[in-house]
């Protein structure tokens, strides 16, 4: 009787599903405590399709930092909790008056301005149709259900660790691919990153292009810096979708900022060799040094080559033997090959230093290293003595 009375209670008096207040975010069916503005990197509103086909709005609220949450609901803590989520996902549907955009903007708006106002609650209206009696009734019960029905609904989603990805990292991908989809679709940036990577080299799926140039706009959707970067390289080569200069530059820019030495280097290289854009030295060696600074070997390497060229810098031998150094010394093939060539036209000891390491990287399987190394074995050069023997086998 009691359970009657609360559900005919519920059905006169609907319960607010999320409170936007100064505070913060409260959904009060589904977590105890309030998210804080501080918490908060941005809300999302997105329209689905759930698995029956129906279409529903779905409001995510990622997170600054993931954290693991304190679900209201004993279900929901034994299936969600001790992991640490990066986003809340609720689906809207037919639950609120308002549509998932409206909640959005007036979270954005509460957000700006942490504003004073009365607190904004999430009511659904009552009605007097009774063509609308039965329809409210299912609702309710939906919303008094919801900790429960909240693992159908994505509520908790995306995670940021999953059996999809798991498995992706133990390199088995047959297994892994069937499960990432449904993360990624949720809200997981990760899975979406690895179907993106997956879909572009065609490991365990048919190499598609486009389709891992999706599953990388979905992974940015959500923050993902690494495939940001390779989005960027998807339009600025024209892989699987238009190529777009102007979306990459935009694309290697946020990049950058956010600290990714790999897309300074490319900026870099775009506007060294004007792929795209009008040759720009300066601003080459601008993002060439930003790069370089992080320690990415392949910028240290092209710092050294303009400088031992005297290409928008003046020529310093000194300083281009420390760049190539530096690269040379994490392994960089090219950076090893053109290090050993500066210092074989140097006195003695350094022509030593130089035979080294072109020895070095030949023996590491360097093409043009084995080709350089034949041709001082053939004629005496260096100081090298014929050998042609070696010369034929490193040919």
């Amino acid at each position: 009787m009691a359970l009657l009375t609360f559900f005919a209670y519920r059905l006169l008096h609907p319960a607010a599903l999320m409170t936007i207040s100064p505070e913060g975010i409260t959904l009060p069916a589904l977590i105890q405590d309030t998210l804080k503005w501080a918490e908060i990197r941005k809300v999302e509103a997105k329209t689905c399709r759930g698995q029956t086909g129906d279409i529903h709005d779905r409001l995510i609220i990622h997170l600054k930092q993931p954290q693991d949450i304190n679900w209201r609901a004993a279900k929901l803590r034994s299936a969600l909790g001790g992991t640490p989520q990066i986003a809340i996902a609720v689906d809207v549907g037919f639950q609120w008056p308002s549509r998932a955009d409206d909640i959005k903007r007036i979270i954005r708006d509460v957000a700006k301005t942490y504003a004073a106002t009365p607190t904004l609650k999430s009511e659904t209206p009552a009605t007097s149709k009774r063509r609308h009696q039965a329809v409210l009734s299912v609702l309710i019960l939906a919303f008094c259900a919801l900790p429960t029905l909240s693992l159908i609904f994505g509520v908790g989603l995306p995670r940021m660790f999953s059996e999809g990805l798991a498995l992706y990292r133990a390199g088995d991908v047959s297994k892994a691919v069937p499960l990432l989809e449904p993360d990624a679709r949720a809200g997981d940036a990760e899975a979406a990153y690895a179907l993106g990577e997956l879909y572009l080299n065609g490991d365990g799926v048919g190499r598609n292009l486009s389709m891992s140039a999706g599953w990388f706009m979905r992974a940015v959707d959500h923050g993902h810096t690494d495939a940001a970067f390779k989005l960027a390289n998807a339009h600025k080569l024209g892989l699987g979708i238009p190529q777009n200069i102007e979306q990459a530059f935009a694309l290697y820019r946020n990049v950058s900022s956010n600290g990714s030495s790999e897309a300074a280097y490319a900026l870099g290289r775009i506007y060294r060799l004007g792929d795209g854009v009008r040759r720009d030295y300066p601003k080459a060696l601008k993002w060439l040094r930003i790069s370089a600074d992080e320690g990415f070997a392949p910028a240290e390497h092209e710092l050294g080559q303009l400088y031992q060229e005297g290409i928008a810098v003046p020529r310093d031998i000194e300083t281009a033997k420390h760049w190539l150094s530096e690269a040379a010394s994490k392994g960089h093939a090219p950076a090893r090959f053109d290090l050993a060539r500066l210092l074989l036209d140097g006195d003695i000891a350094s022509r030593q230093s130089g035979f080294a390491i072109l020895q070095l990287s030949a023996n590491n399987g360097y093409a043009p290293a084995q080709r350089r190394l034949a041709a001082m074995y053939f004629i005496k050069s260096q100081g090298i003595q014929t050998d042609a023997i070696a010369a034929y086998q490193w040919i």
